[in-house]
């Protein structure tokens, strides 16, 4: 999946924080508030002298076209390109580009279906929990996605996803937000990338 989204070198201390956001947002369409934490490409460790920061997003949208729909999402951790797909062929690819491959058993497509299931799921709940998911993102590290919610209703969405499962086998992990409550629309928009 390629990215609407890029970002350009940027000034030293910039170009972490450039590396976080052009790659937490590699897949389009993407619902996504700003969680406080993200599990997505937040970690990172770089100095801007250390590594060239242009060259690893180059090979991340070189991937992306590369593997198509076995391309997952990719993130930047210890001054190294990581990547996740979903066959082994893929991983060998990446490898093979010098980035870091994680074989994880969601596509990028699935993921996002998921989230639409999620979402649709919420449009019905009751209005404390239905104002309570304020963010989705994809996570790459764990195959899954991570959600964003009110901390005061994070175990009631908890329980209650886990009890109706809207997104089947999905690994989901949590983080707290402190962001607006609103209620998601019922479906997310069709990724154009």
């Amino acid at each position: 999946m390629r990215s609407t989204h890029t970002a350009r070198r940027l000034p030293v201390g910039l170009a972490a924080s450039a590396a976080v956001v052009a790659l937490a947002l590699t897949g389009c369409g993407q619902q996504q508030a700003a969680p406080q934490a993200p599990p997505t490409a937040t970690q990172t460790s770089t100095s801007g002298a250390d590594m060239d920061v242009s060259a690893l997003l180059q090979t991340n949208e070189q991937l992306a076209a590369q593997l198509g729909d076995e391309y997952v999402q990719g993130w930047i951790e210890d001054r190294k390109l990581h990547v996740a797909a979903t066959s082994d062929g893929a991983v060998k690819a990446i490898e093979q580009a010098g980035a870091v491959g994680h074989l994880v058993d969601f596509s990028n497509a699935q993921l996002r279906e998921g989230i639409s299931q999620i979402m649709a799921w919420q449009a019905q709940q009751e209005p404390r929990l239905r104002s309570a998911i304020h963010a989705y993102t994809l996570n790459p590290r764990t195959g899954g996605l991570t959600l964003a919610v009110d901390a005061s209703q994070r175990q009631a969405v908890q329980d209650a996803l886990a009890k109706d499962q809207p997104a089947g086998g999905i690994p989901l992990d949590f983080t707290d937000s402190s962001g607006p409550a609103s209620p998601a629309p019922a479906t997310v928009g069709t990724p154009s990338g």
